[in-house]
């Protein structure tokens, strides 16, 4: 059975909760190496798909190394859904086009858009959590 834990990477910190939720604070601008890391948490973890959470608020700015690196490691299949919090306009149309670029390059079928959600706020993301656990248990 999977255990509770907690990464950091930079500024940003990572924490799994069993059985398929990882909650994510992202702080600033990610690395290349940063964001090396982050995929081999999501690789990690990927032998049981999970949600993922992730908080952009106090995100700068996502590079488009950043967005093709993630678009050619990150495998949408490891995740069954992600809500992220206090984006802007600007990072949502980044978070979309990474999961067009998996796409596009034959490693997500077109259903994997429809597990992008965004929220306005923490309390806003777990009431939308709450309904997609409820919709994946029926």
């Amino acid at each position: 059975m999977a255990q509770q834990r907690e990464w950091s990477i930079g500024a940003s910190v990572l924490r799994f909760e069993p059985p398929d939720l990882l909650w994510a604070q992202f702080r600033g601008t990610f690395s290349l190496e940063e964001t090396k890391r982050l995929v081999d948490i999501y690789r990690e973890l990927s032998s049981r798909p999970f949600y993922l959470v992730a908080d952009l608020r106090e995100v700068t700015a996502i590079p488009e190394e950043i967005r093709r690196y993630l678009s050619e490691h990150a495998d949408p299949r490891w995740i069954l859904g992600v809500i992220y919090v206090g984006a802007r306009l600007a990072q949502k149309a980044a978070v979309k086009s990474l999961l067009v670029a998996a796409w596009l390059l034959g490693r997500a079928d077109k259903s994997e858009l429809s597990k992008i959600h965004f929220a306005s706020t923490p309390a806003e993301a777990h009431e939308l959590l709450a309904r997609l656990h409820g919709a994946t248990s029926s």
